[in-house]
Parts: C-alpha cells; sequence; structure tokens
C-alpha cells in the first residue's frame, strides 16, 4: 500500500499568517506560520523565530513524517523571502540549535517523524516546532518580505 501525503502551506516571513487544510483521508494538517518580525540590516545577530506544525490523525497513525518545500527559491542552501527585487535569506530548521536544515531529505535536509502525539476525541494529535533564522547584516530595503513553503505529510 502507498503511502498517503498531503499537503497544507506554511507562510514564512514578516507577516506569516497560519493556514489549515480542511480535513481529508486520515489526517488534517494545520501550521503557524515563521513570522519573524521586523528585521534591522544594521544589526549583525540573527533574527530567529519559530512556527508550528500540528496534525491530527487517526489514533492507528503512530509516526507521519513531514517535509518542506524549498519555497520560492528553489534550494534548501538558503530559502528566500522576497519582497519586490529585494531578496532576504533566511532557513528553517528541525532543532532549537538550527543545525539542522528542515527539507525533504535531499540536498543535507532531514524530514522530521513525529511521534508519541496525545489522543483525544478519537485523533491522535501531534505538534512540532520548526525554528527560523535570518542571518543578520544583510543589505535589503524597506518592505514585506515573505515566502510560500509546502508542508507534505506522508502517513
Amino acid at each position: 500500500m502507498q503511502p498517503a501525503s498531503r499537503r497544507a502551506i506554511l507562510a514564512a516571513g514578516l507577516l506569516a499568517a497560519p493556514l489549515a487544510l480542511a480535513p481529508a483521508g486520515a489526517c488534517t494538517i494545520s501550521s503557524a506560520g515563521v513570522a519573524f518580525g521586523a528585521y534591522d540590516p544594521q544589526i549583525p545577530g540573527n533574527d530567529d523565530s519559530t512556527g508550528t506544525v500540528s496534525v491530527e490523525c487517526h489514533p492507528s497513525v503512530s509516526s507521519p513524517i513531514v517535509a518542506l518545500s524549498a519555497g520560492q527559491s528553489g534550494t534548501f542552501a538558503g530559502r528566500s523571502m522576497t519582497s519586490g527585487s529585494y531578496t532576504l535569506t533566511y532557513n528553517l530548521y528541525a532543532d532549537s540549535g538550527r543545525a539542522t536544515i528542515w527539507g525533504d531529505g535531499t540536498s543535507g535536509t532531514v524530514t522530521v517523524t513525529l511521534t508519541g502525539g496525545s489522543v483525544s476525541g478519537g485523533q491522535r494529535r501531534f505538534s512540532r516546532t520548526i525554528y527560523g533564522r535570518v542571518p543578520g547584516s544583510q543589505n535589503v530595503g524597506a518592505g514585506t518580505y515573505g515566502d510560500t513553503i509546502t508542508l507534505t505529510v506522508t502517513f
């Protein structure tokens, strides 16, 4: 039997908003986007933020796997948010130390397997933090920057 996949959109950027996918199949996926807030190119430090991916499944689903796309940059080596002609480099990570890039398992990235979860109301609920980082000292113009990342959950 082929594993099933469902997709939801996660906006990663200055004004990210949570989006949810309507229930379909065995799992429902939702996310709270990574919102970095105001970025100051004069500050040399990194701008770190977090988001969340939540998966709700039938109790028989014990370990869904979550992959994240490269976004509009098409590469995991440095995802990018844009505002007009300006580009701001950032990335998404599977760990709080921001050392392991969360992607689709290619190009040195990892996917994340959700385990455990709590069972309530006939559903198993999983939640995982997505760690984001915008490296400091990027010379970019003022604007609202954004990117769109596709979450793929295989169960």
